[in-house]
């Protein structure tokens, strides 16, 4: 009856550290999500600092701060050169939307959306009293209205002091992570029992490895299919091929239904460029196009590409990683599906210090 007590007593103080902790991180969210991506930044930067401090110049090493502080300018430097080369492409692709004539492009469809209108009428799709013009009409006037840029910039404008500051905090992170590596680990593994510590250190190095490996392979993932979209895009003479292969590429984050999106912004993009260009009778190949290069591309990614690091990476099976992504989406939408991955990762590594005795956390964890 004693130990049940003792039982009852610990499972109640679990759980209210449990609650009191998660209570703790949902208020100090920000401050927690600024911890977090700075970490992630700084772990990217690691290799290159290791292999900075390794250079010697007259015998002598060059400090090792100097070295974090190149690592961190040239991570920024590639982070601006990113802006500077996509505002511009944002910018002119809304001079061409501004661009459209409205009437021109209503005139030149007549016959089509009359067409359209009786397809969907006959259907019961749509009301025989409504005007499908009128529809499309004030759905592109919507895009078109430069008023809503005005308005984008102006919270961009007043959120600039709050953004600015977040830079700030996670640069000042970043450069103490990859200054000190182990601080972070070191913290954590105070606030753990000793009795706990080993078992912590394996779960935190071994979480550590494989995030960092699943973070180079999306990364690698997302330049190779922007490569792929750009230069099949350009090959075609599709407008602006350079922006809806940087979108699409970029879509390649979130797994599986990244490319389906970034499909789908390609061709409204590349729609609406034709549209401003005047060139209407050319939007049937246009929209064809894009969708061979979007294809073509996805399974590049789906067969050479996510096999090599999806379950590589994180020695998980492609089926497991599958099931896990939508699980992940199931429970949390895009953002679920983005965090699948690293947060089942981070299980698993736990289960096979905690659990391993259990022949499910075995099979599961057999490939780490």
């Amino acid at each position: 009856m004693n130990n049940k007590s003792n039982t009852s007593v610990s499972i109640i103080k679990i759980a209210g550290i449990l609650l009191i902790a998660g209570l703790l991180l949902w208020y100090f969210s920000d401050i927690v999500g600024y911890v977090l991506i700075a970490t992630f930044i700084g772990y990217l930067g690691i290799p290159l600092v290791k292999r900075l401090d390794r250079i010697k110049i007259a015998k002598h090493k060059l400090p090792h701060a100097l070295n974090v502080i190149v690592t961190l300018l040239l991570m920024v430097t590639v982070f601006m050169g990113f802006i500077v080369l996509v505002v511009p492409l944002i910018l002119k692709q809304a001079d061409i939307i501004a661009s459209i004539n409205m009437e021109a492009v209503f005139s030149h469809f007549q016959e089509t959306l009359t067409k359209a209108r009786q397809f969907l009428v006959q259907y019961n799709i749509a009301n025989s009293n409504a005007t499908l013009s009128s529809l499309l009409y004030s759905q592109l006037s919507q895009i078109i209205d430069l008023a809503k840029f005005t308005n984008i910039f102006s919270v961009m404008i007043g959120t600039t002091g709050s953004f600015l500051m977040g830079i700030f905090i996670i640069l000042f992170l970043t450069f103490y992570t990859m200054l000190e590596p182990y601080l972070l680990k070191n913290f954590i593994l105070n606030l753990t029992p000793a009795k706990y510590e080993q078992e912590l250190s394996n779960i935190l190095s071994d979480s550590r490895r494989l995030l960092t490996r699943y973070a180079y392979g999306v990364f690698t993932e997302v330049a190779i299919m922007m490569t792929l979209e750009v230069v099949g895009l350009t090959i075609f003479g599709i407008p602006n091929a350079l922006l809806i292969g940087f979108l699409g590429g970029l879509m390649n984050i979130i797994p599986y239904l990244g490319p389906l999106i970034g499909a789908a912004a390609g061709i409204v993009l590349a729609v609406l460029s034709q549209l401003g260009m005047g060139y209407y009778d050319s939007i049937t190949s246009t929209v064809l196009v894009v969708l061979l290069v979007f294809a073509i591309a996805n399974m590049i990614d789906n067969f050479v590409l996510q096999p090599q690091i999806y379950s590589k990476s994180i020695k998980a099976h492609p089926v497991e990683v599958f099931l896990v992504i939508i699980i992940g989406g199931k429970l949390a939408g895009i953002t679920g599906m983005i965090l699948a991955i690293p947060t089942y990762t981070v299980i698993r590594v736990i289960a096979r210090q905690f659990m391993n005795r259990m022949r499910v956390v075995k099979f599961l964890t057999q490939r780490m």
